[in-house]
């Protein structure tokens, strides 16, 4: 679970949580009831923990988070070919997902993210489009009826 800081032409990715403490319902996979069990007091733990952790980020510089763990990391806009926005997966693990961004690097490489909720992915929509300009293409478009974000009829560059 990344926080993503938009910092002149620089995207930071600032780790919040991992593992179990991103995804503690993945215990009810493997061990049923006792493991939603166990999930539900990790999350609640977890959720605490993200509190405290996002009220810290909130007062720190960005650039000073990036050294405190191994996987924070920063993209000049520049690196970025193209990103995509999509709907959630057809098979969305455990519902959680409102869609998600695919970021095609020009060295190759490939970055998978997802939006746990729709209000994620609006303010994503709202801060990206400006941000990445013509390197966003947005294949969603909110269903009013159904609340929440689906296949947009056609896909489209956000200005």
């Amino acid at each position: 679970m990344y926080r993503i800081y938009l910092k002149n032409s620089d995207l930071l990715f600032i780790l919040l949580a991992s593992g179990l403490s991103a995804n503690p319902e993945a215990l009810t996979v493997h061990f049923g009831l006792l493991g939603a069990l166990i999930g539900a007091g990790l999350k609640k733990r977890a959720k605490k923990k993200n509190d405290a952790t996002m009220q810290r980020f909130d007062q720190t510089d960005p650039e000073q988070l990036l050294p405190e763990h191994k996987h924070n990391f920063k993209l000049h806009t520049s690196e970025i070919r193209e990103g995509v926005i999509n709907p959630p997966a057809l098979f969305a693990m455990h519902g959680r997902q409102a869609g998600r961004w695919q970021l095609l690097l020009r060295d190759g490489r490939k970055m998978n993210f997802q939006f746990e909720t729709n209000d994620d992915l609006k303010a994503a929509l709202d801060l990206l489009s400006p941000f990445l300009s013509s390197t966003l293409r947005v294949n969603v478009e909110w269903n009013e009826k159904k609340k929440r974000w689906q296949k947009q009829k056609t896909s489209q560059i956000r200005p």
